[in-house]
């Protein structure tokens, strides 16, 4: 256990010299009369620890913390108070047995703190501290006039010396730490969700345009779909087409192999009858010579000659029938015509003149119904261009309007850009990120540079210490300890001078040093600000980084749409220039209707003026009467020729039937003599006939399938070349899906598609690619906002957590200490009880803690109308309930028991007994129980305004059957333990009071020291003496 050997004082407030106490593990008393300086010694202890409020040590101002000086001794220029811990158990980090802590301040205000004569800062001692459970503010730490605030305070601050002692400090200060890692995290969500939110805008912007660029890629690919399909069911047919056109090829072709073999089946017996024939017209021959050939020839040939007169002759006679018929019933309508003609005569003598006109109307009208075709193809060449030219100005207008939205975005992205580029921004943030390890490298380095000049400060006010303690001492010394010769005056001045150089030396380096720190610190604060503003402008930079390159996308985009605007003016431009070509090819059309409406008017009106009018039908009789003249002389002469013609056919027919006669005759005679052999050959001649017809008939045949195998491979060779060019078609939409369907509903299907596809408006094709771009950053951007949100609620968990474990512990504690309180209170006063009682039990924290006190006859009394040795009874339980629950390490006591009587002074002192062996006691005190249970006494004197302090070992003053356990402090004579203390107190004046003289022997140089004890010894009363230092003293 950590507990005070020694604490070691000088020049701090009334302890002029250099005072050293050493304390007990037990309970330590400190007594002496009013104003001699007993709670100094308490606000030592207080200062030593690290308190900065001056006020708690009862001091004004850090400067009433130094001695203010004496008759005899000069104010003290400095106050230190040195403190030795026992660190056996290793409490503290630190390998050794006892730590020193020494906390030093100087007149002008400068403080110094030590650990084991090593300079250190106050938070390093505080840490040290910590490391113990040591705090300067403690509850363990009960300075005068305090021990009634623990009743008197404020219910929260009560319920907060709870949560000192349930360690709830180390929640609040992870708590605290987590509210830091949370508010760190929410500015982080801040600025992720800054960056966040303008993608999320720009995100949704491209996401519409990607929703409409997916619709026309959609539309687009079910348009390819249709057409492949459609293509494919085309190829499909065709190929059917053609699968059938080869079977009925092939059909044809077995069908013309078979003729062909017939054919050759045939003209093989064909050529056997024929060589048959030629064996038998041989024999005949050489019977008969070419005699009988010649006149079967010839009879064959006058039968067929006749067979064709007689042909041509009833042909003849049918036409001169048909022309005799025609002549007679023309020659009938003549006299009536003839009539007709003489009475149109009579009425209209114009019609030759109408006809004339009516002819030449027609002709203009054949010229400008060609002009009007003409006219009328071109018509429908402008209204396409037209069409064209409304086609290219509507993507004109979309792109023009992508083109506007494009520049708004890069205008609102563009806007307070303060870098020209995203090159110039990355390359600052990289150049600030740098600035910013350079400036942390700096704070490293100058952090370092303080350190160094706090201790070289340090170090030179302890060479200033040193040297003025030089400086005192050799006046003193009579021989020197280094070279053990007889000090002389030029040895003191030596030794004066020297300390004092380097003294003024130090002085100039603490000035030096000082100055450089100021310097450090302004600069630390320069950088810091410097870091400040970087860390600033790297988060603005990253910003605008982003938004440089939506910047530079949107400018891709809108250089992309400014070049496809500039092809689309020069195609609409060279549209607009064939427009106005066709409309001067056409600025005659309405003319040339009117005049062709007109002339087609004219007609009419001439066509019926003459229809109603006599003269067209005069034309008509006329012309009717021409043509029937014409024919009728046409026929007369026809009739003579059929006549004449008939008239030879007929005379060469009785030629002929005699010369066939006379042929037959004489073939007759052949016949006669070779009848067999003619027999034969007319029987083979007619088999040949026969054979020939079938012949005929199978060529004929045969050059039909030829001719439409032909035909067939003239309708395959288009389908093929249909078929290859859907195939070539194909080729573009071979990774298509095909749609299943009908043709005719592909083609209405695809139809829609391309009027919905015409319906859309402008289209950013290149969303699609963005988006992905955006939408990557923009998830990392999401997964870093998902990520600090997990962050947030793990810190708001661990916040939580916290404060449930926070609850618990203190409600633990809270039973626990209420336990404890109420049965110390039950031990200290047994007229009544008390306990703690909470303000409010649902939130802990918003209320405080209440001490109720029940007395006799069940009344509760609040614990301000108590009277004061009540309260320090209920403030003494209290704090040791305190003790009990979490042990301190030492105690500091000062007048705790001034408001209480005899009977609890020494319950007090029981307790006190009780709870020495968990931690040491120094307490302040004039109550004589509590000095009896003591293991040490000290006393504090003062003389001529300085404190001293004497120390007394009570187990030796005390006759032993004072000091057994069954004998009672009230069992001691009060008169005796005044006399041993008085006398024992003597007996250290006086060993003090020689120190004193001999200390002083400049200002008593005339007096002797026998002389300065027996004055010592005479001055029985110190405190009266005293009494001017009322106020330095408490």
């Amino acid at each position: 256990m950590v507990y005070i050997k020694k604490m070691v004082m000088h020049g701090f407030k009334s302890f002029a010299k250099r005072t050293e106490v050493f304390f007990d593990k037990g309970i330590n008393v400190i007594l002496g009369p009013n104003g001699s300086g007993k709670s100094n010694i308490s606000d030592s202890l207080c200062f030593v620890l690290g308190r900065l409020s001056i006020k708690s040590m009862r001091a004004a101002k850090a400067r009433n913390l130094l001695f203010m000086g004496s008759k005899y001794i000069k104010p003290a220029k400095e106050a230190s108070v040195e403190i030795t811990f026992d660190n056996s158990d290793r409490a503290f980090a630190i390998e050794k047995n006892e730590i020193t802590l020494k906390r030093v301040v100087r007149s002008n205000g400068q403080g110094i703190y030590k650990i084991n004569d090593e300079t250190k800062t106050r938070l390093e001692v505080i840490e040290m501290l910590a490391q113990a459970g040591i705090d300067p503010y403690g509850f363990n730490l009960i300075l005068q006039g305090q021990i009634q605030s623990i009743v008197k305070m404020h219910p929260e601050d009560r319920r907060k010396i709870i949560e000192e002692v349930a360690g709830i400090s180390i929640y609040e200060s992870r708590k605290e730490k987590s509210l830091k890692e949370l508010e760190k995290t929410e500015e982080k969500l801040k600025e992720i969700g800054a960056i966040l939110r303008e993608r999320t805008a720009y995100l949704r912007n491209l996401d519409r345009e990607r929703s409409q660029a997916l619709r026309f890629k959609e539309l687009e690919q079910i348009m390819r779909r249709c057409k492949a399909s459609i293509i494919q069911k085309k190829t499909h047919e065709k190929e059917k087409e053609i699968a059938n056109i080869d079977k009925s090829i092939n059909e044809k072709g077995e069908y013309k192999e078979k003729n062909k073999e017939e054919i050759n089946k045939i003209q093989q017996e064909l050529e056997k009858y024929s060589e048959r024939i030629n064996e038998i017209t041989k024999k005949i021959q050489q019977a008969t010579g070419l005699e009988q050939e010649t006149l079967h020839t010839n009879i064959a040939n006058l039968k067929a000659e006749l067979e064709g007169l007689r042909v041509r002759l009833e042909n003849y006679e049918n036409k001169k029938a048909e022309i005799s018929r025609r002549m007679t019933e023309m020659e009938r309508s003549i006299p009536s015509l003839e009539e007709e003609i003489r009475e149109l005569k009579d009425e209209s003598p114009l019609v030759a003149q109408k006809s004339q006109e009516l002819k030449k109307k027609k002709e203009e009208m054949t010229k400008l119904e060609e002009e009007r075709k003409r006219v009328l193809a071109l018509k429908t060449e402008l209204h396409s261009v037209k069409e064209r030219i409304k086609d290219k100005e509507r993507q004109l207008s979309r792109a023009s309007l992508t083109s506007e939205n494009l520049l708004k975005q890069l205008e609102e992205y563009t806007m307070d850009l303060t870098y020209e580029n995203d090159k110039s921004c990355a390359d600052s943030i990289i150049s600030l990120r740098q600035s910013t390890i350079s400036y942390k490298v700096q704070l490293s380095e100058i952090a370092q540079r303080e350190l160094e000049k706090e201790k070289a400060i340090s170090v030179a006010q302890s060479e200033i210490q040193k040297s003025e303690k030089v400086k005192k001492d050799v006046e003193s010394m009579d021989v020197c300890p280094l070279c053990k010769s007889q000090i002389t005056k030029e040895h003191i001045d030596h030794v004066n001078s020297d300390a004092t150089s380097k003294i003024e030396l130090a002085k100039s380096s603490i000035s030096s040093a000082m100055q450089n720190l100021s310097e450090i610190r302004e600069k630390i604060k320069t950088i810091q600000i410097s870091l400040q503003n970087t860390e600033k402008k790297i988060s603005v930079a990253e910003i605008e980084l982003v938004k440089h390159k939506s910047a530079a996308e949107k400018k891709e985009q809108l250089k992309k749409m400014v070049e496809e605007e500039r092809m689309l003016k020069d195609e609409i431009l060279t549209l607009e220039n064939k427009r106005k070509q066709l409309e001067e090819k056409t600025l005659d059309v309405s003319k040339i209707e009117e005049k062709y409406d007109q002339t087609i008017l004219e007609i009419e009106e001439i066509s019926s003026r003459t229809a109603e009018d006599v003269d067209t039908t005069l034309l008509y009789k006329e012309r009717d009467l021409e043509n029937i003249r014409s024919i009728i002389k046409r026929s007369t002469r026809d009739h003579g020729e059929v006549s004449q013609q008939i008239e030879e056919l007929q005379a060469s027919m009785k030629e002929k039937k005699h010369r066939l006669q006379e042929k037959e005759s004489q073939e007759q005679d052949l016949q006669t003599r070779f009848k067999k052999m003619f027999e034969e050959r007319e029987n083979i001649q007619k088999q040949i006939q026969e054979k020939n017809l079938k012949l005929s008939e199978v060529q004929s045949g045969l050059r039909a399938i030829e001719e439409q195998i032909n035909y067939l491979k003239i309708g395959k060779a288009k389908i093929d070349a249909e078929h290859e060019a859907l195939q070539m078609e194909y080729t573009e939409f071979s990774e298509v899906e095909i749609i299943q369907g009908s043709i005719s509903f592909l083609e209405e299907k695809l139809q829609k598609t391309q009027e919905t596809l015409q319906q859309i408006g402008s289209i950013n094709m290149r969303a699609l690619e963005v988006y992905k771009e955006v939408k990557k950053e923009y998830d990392i951007v999401q997964e870093k906002v998902n990520t600090l949100d997990k962050e947030k609620q793990d810190i708001v968990a661990i916040i939580s957590e916290i404060d449930n474990k926070k609850r618990r512990s203190f409600m633990k504690t809270y039973r626990a200490m209420n336990a404890l309180f109420s049965e110390n209170f039950s031990k200290l006063y047994s007229k009544g009880t008390a306990f703690l009682e909470l303000e409010n039990e649902e939130d802990l924290f918003s209320g405080g803690v209440n001490i109720v006190v029940k007395l006799a006859k069940s009344k509760y009394f609040d614990v301000t109308s108590l009277s004061g040795g009540e309260q320090t009874l209920v403030a003494l339980s209290l704090l040791f309930a305190i003790q009990e629950y979490k042990p301190y390490h030492f105690y500091v006591f000062d007048e705790i028991d001034a408001a209480l009587d005899k009977r609890n002074s020494e319950r007090l002192a029981g307790l006190l007994n009780q709870y020495m062996k968990s931690g040491q006691y120094i307490v302040i005190t004039h109550n004589d129980a509590i000095i009896l249970n003591s293991h040490l006494l000290y006393g504090v004197s003062m003389h001529d305004g300085v404190s001293k302090v004497l120390s007394l070992n009570i187990k030796d003053s005390i006759p032993q059957e004072y000091l057994q356990p069954e004998k009672k402090p009230e069992q001691m004579p009060q008169a005796y333990l005044q006399k041993a203390t008085e006398e024992s107190l003597k007996r250290e004046i006086a060993e003090h009071a020689k120190e004193e003289i001999a200390y002083n022997v400049a200002p008593l140089a005339n007096e002797t020291i026998e002389e300065s004890i027996r004055e010592e010894e005479v001055k029985d009363n110190m405190s009266s003496n005293n009494a001017n230092q009322e106020t330095t003293g408490d």
